[in-house]
């Protein structure tokens, strides 16, 4: 079986949004030996959500659509999917009374939009809803089904699993086994230099990402059983980790932060940084991870160039005759968080995010990293496209691997 996910809801459309649903319902289908073909998100037209549904229906085993099930005049999924399957939209009688004994329960009067809830495509059954008053829709026959869950994060997962995880449990062919590998300090073309002819091992599908300066390789493995489908993954998986190497940080969940911070640890030492251009993402980044504060001494933040003399002991002469975007100043940095803020190690980051200020010499996209351990240090120079958030994202990627790679060293 393969299956289609649909996002509903014009605000996921706009910048910024990630559709963490959809995200989450292909990792638990993967759990279930069913593969996600494709995925989409639409607005709240209940003509695009017609089409779209349809389009699903007619070539997937399982079309899983969240959002639109409220009671608000934007809440059309409903209506959509009823139309989608040539069906009409009846009231449940008994899903009315059901709504509004759970308004009374929490002491609450239902506004007159709430038995719109109770509205399902004629045949279809309810998905229990524990953790709200929209309760889902399931419409399954000929080998096919349809499920249309709440937006809510918590509501849709909860019903997910109650409800409709047995049910699919055996309807893939097969289990899926699925890992992300994750490399830093290398392009996306190196590292598909180095792995692409696995691509092609029977029975797995492997796909690279890359996004401010980690790639990411997915990769999914087939079996007759789980027990089969992890060998079967870990077998492909390792002959990649064997050719990165050191590139390779960690996979899954990890994050580079979580992965300095455990190396830190297993070594008793800790880290502080000193910040120009990324104004303290640096240590926002390290202090993401729980218990950063047995390894995180703290930071300084100096995008003045003064306060680069006074937080963080940077030469006078140095920013003179090197400029405050420089190897040199990097290093200072370095050196001054660690020895400020008693620390084994130092990062120090000065550069250009743009969009302004660059020049022929040190155009936009111009970072110096720089990383004190008391004794020689290590400095790298970036000179990369983009925009001002990607650059900033890319030094504090760059800062993180450099430490790493001097504590696996």
């Amino acid at each position: 079986m393969n299956a289609v996910v649909i996002a509903v809801g014009s605000e996921m459309l706009g910048p910024g949004r990630r559709d963490t649903n959809a995200e989450w319902l292909i990792a638990r289908l993967i759990d279930l030996g069913i593969e996600t073909t494709w995925r989409a998100i639409v607005d709240d037209d209940v003509s695009r959500i017609e089409r779209l549904t349809r389009a699903a229906w007619g070539e997937a085993g399982l079309v899983v659509i969240t959002g639109g099930l409220g009671p608000t005049e934007d809440d059309r999924t409903r209506e959509a999917v009823a139309r989608a399957m040539d069906v009409p939209l009846v009231r449940d009688p008994e899903m009315v009374e059901r709504i509004h004994a759970r308004f009374a329960r929490l002491g609450r009067v239902p506004g007159p939009r709430q038995a719109i809830q109770a509205d399902r495509p004629d045949g279809a059954e309810w998905i229990d809803n524990p953790l709200g008053s929209a309760p889902g829709i399931w419409l399954g026959g000929d080998g096919r089904a349809l499920a249309v869950l709440p937006g809510v994060p918590a509501e849709m997962k909860a019903m997910f699993d109650a409800s409709i995880a047995d049910r699919l449990g055996a309807s893939g062919a097969g289990s899926l086994a699925r890992t992300i590998l994750k490399i830093a300090g290398r392009p996306e073309s190196y590292v598909d230099d180095r792995v692409r002819d696995l691509y092609a091992t029977p029975g797995t599908q492997t796909t690279i990402l890359a996004g401010s300066g980690i790639v990411e390789l997915i990769v999914v493995a087939r079996g007759a059983d789980a027990h089969a489908a992890r060998a079967r993954m870990e077998e492909v998986s390792g002959a990649m980790r064997e050719r990165l190497g050191a590139d390779l940080f960690g996979h899954d969940h990890d994050t580079l932060a979580s992965i300095v911070g455990g190396l830190l640890v297993s070594r008793k030492a800790t880290v502080a940084t000193a910040e120009s251009c990324t104004a303290g993402l640096l240590g926002a980044a390290l202090t993401d991870v729980p218990g950063s504060s047995a390894w995180y001494r703290g930071g300084l933040v100096c995008y003045a160039d003064d306060l680069k003399l006074s937080l963080a002991g940077v030469g006078a002469g140095t920013l003179r005759d090197h400029g405050a975007v420089s190897e040199e100043v990097s290093r200072e940095l370095a050196a001054g968080a660690r020895a400020r803020c008693a620390a084994d190690f130092g990062l120090g980051i000065t550069g250009i995010a743009g969009p302004g200020g660059g020049s022929d010499a040190k155009p936009v996209g111009t970072v110096h990293v720089a990383l004190d351990d008391g004794a020689e240090g290590r400095a790298v120079k970036l000179n990369w496209p983009g925009d001002r958030a990607l650059i900033r994202r890319r030094a504090v990627v760059t800062a993180l691997d450099l430490l790493r790679r001097r504590l696996i060293a």
